[in-house]
Protein backbone atom coordinates (compact mmCIF):
# COMPACT_ATOMS: atom_id res chain seq x y z
CA UNK A 1 0.00 0.00 0.00
CA UNK A 2 1.60 3.67 -0.86
CA UNK A 3 1.44 6.52 0.91
CA UNK A 4 2.70 10.33 0.38
CA UNK A 5 3.47 13.05 2.35
CA UNK A 6 4.13 16.57 1.31
CA UNK A 7 6.67 19.14 2.64
CA UNK A 8 6.76 23.14 1.50
CA UNK A 9 9.35 25.82 1.68
CA UNK A 10 9.36 29.61 0.63
CA UNK A 11 11.91 31.05 -1.56
CA UNK A 12 13.84 34.02 -0.74
CA UNK A 13 14.83 37.31 -2.13
CA UNK A 14 18.09 39.64 0.04
CA UNK A 15 17.31 43.47 0.47
CA UNK A 16 20.68 43.84 2.17
CA UNK A 17 23.98 42.62 3.01
CA UNK A 18 24.62 40.72 -0.52
CA UNK A 19 28.63 39.47 -0.35
CA UNK A 20 29.07 40.88 3.22
CA UNK A 21 26.10 38.46 5.04
CA UNK A 22 28.95 35.92 4.10
CA UNK A 23 31.45 37.49 7.00
CA UNK A 24 29.06 38.59 9.20
CA UNK A 25 27.23 41.53 8.19
CA UNK A 26 23.46 41.85 9.55
CA UNK A 27 21.33 41.40 6.32
CA UNK A 28 17.62 41.71 5.84
CA UNK A 29 15.77 38.60 3.59
CA UNK A 30 13.07 38.37 2.50
CA UNK A 31 10.86 34.82 2.43
CA UNK A 32 8.73 34.78 -0.80
CA UNK A 33 4.94 34.11 -0.97
CA UNK A 34 6.18 31.70 -4.16
CA UNK A 35 8.30 28.54 -3.20
CA UNK A 36 8.45 24.62 -3.81
CA UNK A 37 7.31 22.20 -2.35
CA UNK A 38 7.72 18.22 -1.66
CA UNK A 39 5.48 14.92 -2.12
CA UNK A 40 7.35 12.02 -1.17
CA UNK A 41 5.76 8.76 -2.09
CA UNK A 42 6.22 5.31 -0.78
CA UNK A 43 5.44 1.80 -2.47
CA UNK A 44 5.94 1.99 -5.99
CA UNK A 45 6.90 -0.94 -7.99
CA UNK A 46 10.78 -0.01 -8.93
CA UNK A 47 13.93 -0.51 -7.63
CA UNK A 48 15.61 2.92 -7.23
CA UNK A 49 14.33 5.98 -5.85
CA UNK A 50 12.50 8.15 -9.03
CA UNK A 51 13.04 11.84 -8.65
CA UNK A 52 10.66 14.65 -10.57
CA UNK A 53 10.23 18.31 -10.69
CA UNK A 54 7.97 19.78 -12.09
CA UNK A 55 7.08 23.44 -13.16
CA UNK A 56 3.82 24.50 -14.62
CA UNK A 57 2.65 21.34 -15.08
CA UNK A 58 5.75 19.65 -16.77
CA UNK A 59 8.58 18.04 -16.00
CA UNK A 60 11.75 19.59 -16.25
CA UNK A 61 14.19 17.92 -14.41
CA UNK A 62 14.54 13.87 -13.95
CA UNK A 63 16.48 10.88 -12.79
CA UNK A 64 17.24 7.94 -10.75
CA UNK A 65 19.19 7.15 -8.04
CA UNK A 66 20.75 3.85 -6.79
CA UNK A 67 18.81 3.54 -3.16
CA UNK A 68 22.15 2.00 -1.63
CA UNK A 69 24.46 4.44 -2.46
CA UNK A 70 22.74 7.25 -4.26
CA UNK A 71 24.55 7.22 -7.25
CA UNK A 72 22.58 8.58 -10.48
CA UNK A 73 21.23 6.03 -12.51
CA UNK A 74 19.74 8.05 -15.58
CA UNK A 75 18.69 11.38 -15.73
CA UNK A 76 17.70 14.27 -17.71
CA UNK A 77 20.62 16.49 -16.82
CA UNK A 78 23.75 15.14 -15.61
CA UNK A 79 25.04 18.11 -13.36
CA UNK A 80 21.69 18.62 -11.80
CA UNK A 81 21.45 14.89 -10.71
CA UNK A 82 25.37 14.88 -9.01
CA UNK A 83 24.43 17.56 -7.45
CA UNK A 84 21.13 15.88 -6.08
CA UNK A 85 23.09 12.46 -5.46
CA UNK A 86 25.59 14.55 -3.55
CA UNK A 87 23.30 16.14 -1.46
CA UNK A 88 21.39 12.59 -0.53
CA UNK A 89 24.81 11.01 0.16
CA UNK A 90 25.55 14.30 2.89
CA UNK A 91 22.13 13.68 4.55
CA UNK A 92 23.56 9.86 4.92
CA UNK A 93 26.60 11.20 7.14
CA UNK A 94 24.21 13.69 9.13
CA UNK A 95 22.10 11.10 9.58
CA UNK A 96 23.35 7.48 9.15
CA UNK A 97 19.70 5.95 9.71
CA UNK A 98 18.57 7.89 6.56
CA UNK A 99 17.72 4.72 3.94
CA UNK A 100 14.61 5.63 1.74
CA UNK A 101 13.41 2.36 0.53
CA UNK A 102 13.17 1.18 -3.33
CA UNK A 103 10.33 2.40 -4.83
CA UNK A 104 10.61 5.97 -3.41
CA UNK A 105 9.40 8.63 -5.41
CA UNK A 106 10.03 12.15 -5.03
CA UNK A 107 8.25 14.83 -6.70
CA UNK A 108 8.78 18.33 -6.72
CA UNK A 109 7.01 21.61 -7.53
CA UNK A 110 8.49 24.58 -8.04
CA UNK A 111 6.16 28.24 -8.36
CA UNK A 112 8.34 30.38 -9.53
CA UNK A 113 10.91 29.92 -13.31
CA UNK A 114 13.81 27.84 -11.61
CA UNK A 115 15.72 30.88 -13.92
CA UNK A 116 14.65 33.60 -11.53
CA UNK A 117 17.12 33.01 -8.58
CA UNK A 118 14.14 32.63 -5.87
CA UNK A 119 15.80 29.76 -3.93
CA UNK A 120 15.33 27.01 -6.00
CA UNK A 121 18.54 25.05 -4.36
CA UNK A 122 17.90 26.58 -0.91
CA UNK A 123 14.13 25.47 -0.97
CA UNK A 124 15.67 21.90 -2.03
CA UNK A 125 17.66 21.93 0.58
CA UNK A 126 15.13 22.69 3.16
CA UNK A 127 12.46 20.30 2.48
CA UNK A 128 14.99 17.13 1.62
CA UNK A 129 16.33 18.43 5.75
CA UNK A 130 12.30 18.49 6.66
CA UNK A 131 11.82 14.85 5.03
CA UNK A 132 15.07 12.98 6.38
CA UNK A 133 15.42 14.67 9.92
CA UNK A 134 18.82 16.81 9.65
CA UNK A 135 19.74 20.26 9.84
CA UNK A 136 19.51 22.62 6.81
CA UNK A 137 21.64 24.68 8.06
CA UNK A 138 24.56 21.93 8.19
CA UNK A 139 23.31 20.18 4.99
CA UNK A 140 23.17 23.63 2.74
CA UNK A 141 27.31 24.57 4.20
CA UNK A 142 28.39 20.87 3.22
CA UNK A 143 26.31 21.21 -0.29
CA UNK A 144 26.42 24.52 -1.21
CA UNK A 145 28.63 26.82 1.08
CA UNK A 146 26.78 29.96 1.31
CA UNK A 147 25.71 32.49 4.18
CA UNK A 148 22.11 30.54 5.00
CA UNK A 149 20.39 33.34 4.43
CA UNK A 150 17.95 31.42 1.54
CA UNK A 151 17.76 28.75 4.61
CA UNK A 152 16.60 30.77 7.10
CA UNK A 153 13.86 32.11 4.65
CA UNK A 154 12.56 28.59 3.69
CA UNK A 155 10.43 28.71 6.79
CA UNK A 156 10.15 32.38 7.78
CA UNK A 157 6.59 33.73 7.84
CA UNK A 158 8.18 36.75 6.93
CA UNK A 159 11.18 39.26 6.54
CA UNK A 160 14.16 38.38 8.99
CA UNK A 161 17.13 40.20 10.46
CA UNK A 162 19.75 37.30 9.32
CA UNK A 163 23.52 37.02 10.61
CA UNK A 164 25.44 34.11 9.73
CA UNK A 165 25.34 31.60 12.36
CA UNK A 166 23.19 32.89 14.74
CA UNK A 167 19.02 32.58 14.85
CA UNK A 168 17.30 34.76 12.26
CA UNK A 169 15.46 37.50 13.79
CA UNK A 170 11.65 38.34 12.55
CA UNK A 171 11.07 42.16 11.83
CA UNK A 172 8.17 43.89 10.34
CA UNK A 173 8.93 46.04 7.22
CA UNK A 174 5.76 48.31 7.28
CA UNK A 175 6.97 50.62 4.28
CA UNK A 176 3.89 53.06 3.62
CA UNK A 177 5.15 53.06 0.66
CA UNK A 178 5.28 49.44 -0.21
CA UNK A 179 2.94 50.04 -3.59
CA UNK A 180 5.68 51.95 -5.18
CA UNK A 181 8.30 49.02 -5.18
CA UNK A 182 8.46 46.67 -8.06
CA UNK A 183 10.76 43.33 -8.35
CA UNK A 184 12.20 43.33 -12.20
CA UNK A 185 13.86 40.19 -13.40
CA UNK A 186 17.36 41.27 -14.98
CA UNK A 187 17.22 38.27 -17.43
CA UNK A 188 20.09 36.48 -16.05
CA UNK A 189 20.11 34.39 -13.37
CA UNK A 190 23.82 34.23 -11.24
CA UNK A 191 24.72 30.98 -9.77
CA UNK A 192 25.33 31.40 -6.19
CA UNK A 193 28.11 28.67 -5.47
CA UNK A 194 30.79 30.36 -7.59
CA UNK A 195 29.47 33.64 -6.67
CA UNK A 196 30.36 33.36 -3.15
CA UNK A 197 33.25 30.97 -3.99
CA UNK A 198 35.25 33.85 -5.72
CA UNK A 199 34.17 36.56 -3.12
CA UNK A 200 35.44 34.42 -0.42
CA UNK A 201 38.41 34.09 -1.95
CA UNK A 202 39.47 37.16 -3.74
CA UNK A 203 38.19 39.85 -0.24
CA UNK A 204 39.31 40.66 2.85
CA UNK A 205 36.52 42.67 4.56
CA UNK A 206 37.03 45.23 7.43
CA UNK A 207 35.24 45.14 10.54
CA UNK A 208 34.06 48.95 9.88
CA UNK A 209 32.72 47.41 6.62
CA UNK A 210 30.63 44.93 8.26
CA UNK A 211 29.43 47.43 10.49
CA UNK A 212 28.32 49.79 8.11
CA UNK A 213 26.22 47.56 6.10
CA UNK A 214 24.39 46.03 9.41
CA UNK A 215 23.95 49.82 10.42
CA UNK A 216 22.05 50.30 6.87
CA UNK A 217 20.13 47.02 7.39
CA UNK A 218 18.96 48.38 10.35
CA UNK A 219 17.84 51.87 8.90
CA UNK A 220 16.20 50.04 5.94
CA UNK A 221 14.02 48.29 8.65
CA UNK A 222 13.17 51.16 10.27
CA UNK A 223 12.60 53.49 6.99
CA UNK A 224 9.22 54.72 6.73
CA UNK A 225 9.76 57.79 4.02
CA UNK A 226 10.47 56.64 0.11
CA UNK A 227 12.49 59.42 -0.01
CA UNK A 228 15.26 58.29 2.70
CA UNK A 229 14.27 54.54 1.53
CA UNK A 230 15.41 55.92 -1.69
CA UNK A 231 18.66 57.19 0.02
CA UNK A 232 19.48 54.53 1.53
CA UNK A 233 19.65 52.31 -1.83
CA UNK A 234 21.60 54.76 -3.22
CA UNK A 235 24.36 54.47 -0.43
CA UNK A 236 23.97 50.53 0.23
CA UNK A 237 25.20 50.19 -3.90
CA UNK A 238 27.53 52.45 -3.61
CA UNK A 239 28.99 50.82 -0.87
CA UNK A 240 29.05 47.11 -2.04
CA UNK A 241 29.64 48.54 -5.57
CA UNK A 242 33.04 50.01 -3.74
CA UNK A 243 33.69 46.94 -2.48
CA UNK A 244 33.84 44.24 -5.34
CA UNK A 245 34.63 46.98 -7.95
CA UNK A 246 31.81 47.30 -9.66
CA UNK A 247 29.16 50.41 -10.74
CA UNK A 248 25.67 49.86 -9.51
CA UNK A 249 22.91 49.09 -11.58
CA UNK A 250 21.30 51.86 -12.20
CA UNK A 251 24.40 53.80 -12.91
CA UNK A 252 25.13 51.74 -15.35
CA UNK A 253 22.13 50.56 -17.26
CA UNK A 254 18.76 52.84 -16.11
CA UNK A 255 20.63 56.15 -15.84
CA UNK A 256 17.85 58.13 -17.21
CA UNK A 257 15.03 56.27 -15.16
CA UNK A 258 12.75 58.12 -12.51
CA UNK A 259 13.32 56.37 -9.06
CA UNK A 260 16.13 54.31 -7.25
CA UNK A 261 17.06 50.88 -8.82
CA UNK A 262 18.70 48.40 -6.02
CA UNK A 263 20.55 44.82 -6.93
CA UNK A 264 19.33 42.20 -4.79
CA UNK A 265 21.81 39.12 -3.86
CA UNK A 266 24.39 38.59 -6.27
CA UNK A 267 25.40 41.75 -8.76
CA UNK A 268 24.47 41.28 -12.59
CA UNK A 269 21.74 38.73 -11.95
CA UNK A 270 18.35 37.58 -10.73
CA UNK A 271 16.07 40.52 -9.59
CA UNK A 272 16.35 44.40 -9.18
CA UNK A 273 14.79 46.22 -6.37
CA UNK A 274 12.86 49.41 -8.28
CA UNK A 275 11.41 52.32 -5.60
CA UNK A 276 10.19 55.04 -7.46
CA UNK A 277 6.71 57.14 -7.48
CA UNK A 278 5.77 56.05 -10.95
CA UNK A 279 2.69 53.91 -11.43
CA UNK A 280 2.97 50.25 -12.46
CA UNK A 281 2.17 50.98 -15.77
CA UNK A 282 5.29 53.65 -16.15
CA UNK A 283 7.41 50.87 -15.00
CA UNK A 284 6.38 48.35 -17.19
CA UNK A 285 6.59 50.52 -20.04
CA UNK A 286 10.24 51.64 -19.06
CA UNK A 287 11.23 48.12 -18.38
CA UNK A 288 9.62 46.74 -21.42
CA UNK A 289 11.18 49.15 -23.58
CA UNK A 290 14.64 47.47 -22.17
CA UNK A 291 13.53 43.97 -23.14
CA UNK A 292 13.14 42.98 -19.25
CA UNK A 293 9.12 42.02 -19.14
CA UNK A 294 9.07 39.64 -15.95
CA UNK A 295 7.86 42.55 -13.54
CA UNK A 296 6.37 41.91 -9.53
CA UNK A 297 4.48 44.22 -7.13
CA UNK A 298 6.61 44.00 -3.76
CA UNK A 299 3.03 43.26 -2.48
CA UNK A 300 2.78 40.46 -4.63
CA UNK A 301 5.81 38.70 -4.05
CA UNK A 302 6.93 39.33 -0.24
CA UNK A 303 5.55 37.18 2.64
CA UNK A 304 4.40 39.36 5.09
CA UNK A 305 2.92 37.87 8.71
CA UNK A 306 -0.49 37.72 9.47
CA UNK A 307 -0.35 39.47 12.41
CA UNK A 308 1.60 42.87 10.97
Amino acid sequence: MSSSTTYRANGKLLLTGEYLVLHGAKAIALPLKLGQQLIVHDGLNSENIIWQAFFEGKVWFSCELNPSDFSVIKTSHPEKAETLSKIFQTIKILNPTFQPKSGTKLDTSLDANPEWGFGSSSTLISLLSQWAGVDPFILNELVFKGSGFDIACANADGPIFYVRNKPAQPIALDYPFSEQLFLVYSGKKKKTSSEVSTFLKEKKVSDRLIHEVSALSDEFAGCRDQNNFNRLIRQHEETVGALIGQTPVKEELFNDFDGAVKSLGAWGGDFYLISTALPFSGVKKYFDNRGLTTIFSWNELILKRENQ
